[in-house]
């Protein structure tokens, strides 16, 4: 975790999860996609690449009233890794037959949306549980340690079970590593960042090595808890 504020994203992103309101999200979905309603039988409106100008218009909202645990998180509608959301293949575009329906589309985007978020909520409850038990050890390193690591093992068994492994599956759980150590306020130096380059090195469609992962795990808990890293 960088002692830069604005490289430590996870308390933004938390404290965003529940300000959500899908509800108002589809309403304003709707509205945007107003256009498409009349046309969806004669399907001008995509031979037109009214599709593409709207879409675009669909990223903006979403950036634009989602808060960090949609701009922050790097899993944004869309993203490779979560929420089983393609935008060549599900916007007004699925195989082998296009769902032409505004109502059914926006359901479509809700429902990958919420898989996003039941991912980071997964992660909330997972750091939580390992800062009780980091903070009851304070005073004995060894034990914080080995409380550290296992939350960084943790935290990549969830991505890996999430993401399914699938291509760059490990960005994710890079980052999510790094909101772990941001959860515990674990400020770590370039040595250790470095160490994690180097240890945590993981593969497209390859379940990480158990007893690798957790010997990689020990070996950073016990770097990050050494560094001397000022606030």
């Amino acid at each position: 975790m960088s002692s830069d504020p604005s490289k430590r994203p996870w308390r933004r992103i938390r404290e965003s999860l529940d300000t959500y309101e899908p509800e108002a999200l589809a309403t304003r979905l709707r509205d945007l996609l107003a256009p498409l309603q009349p046309m969806r039988s004669g399907g001008d409106a995509f031979r037109r690449g009214m599709l593409k100008l709207l879409k675009n218009q669909v990223q903006d909202l979403l950036s634009a009233t989602l808060g960090p645990w949609y701009t922050e998180s790097g899993l944004p509608l869309g993203n490779e890794n979560l929420g089983g959301y393609c935008w060549c293949h599900s916007f007004f575009n699925q195989n082998p037959t296009p769902n032409l329906d505004v109502d059914a589309n926006i359901r479509l985007m809700l429902e990958a949306l919420e898989r996003i978020r039941k991912y980071l909520y997964a992660l909330d409850a997972l750091f939580e549980a390992a800062r009780e038990r980091f903070l009851a050890a304070r005073g004995d390193k060894s034990l914080q340690a080995t409380v550290l690591a296992e939350a960084l093992v943790q935290t990549v068994d969830l991505t890996a079970a999430e993401t399914y492994c699938e291509e760059a599956w490990y960005q994710v759980a890079e980052s999510a590593m790094d909101w772990c150590l941001d959860s515990l306020d674990v400020l770590v130096g370039e040595s250790t960042q470095e160490l994690m380059g180097t240890l945590f090195v993981f593969e497209s469609w390859v379940t990480p090595p158990p007893e690798a992962l957790r010997a990689s795990a020990q070996r950073v808990a016990v770097a990050a808890l050494n560094d001397d890293v000022t606030p």
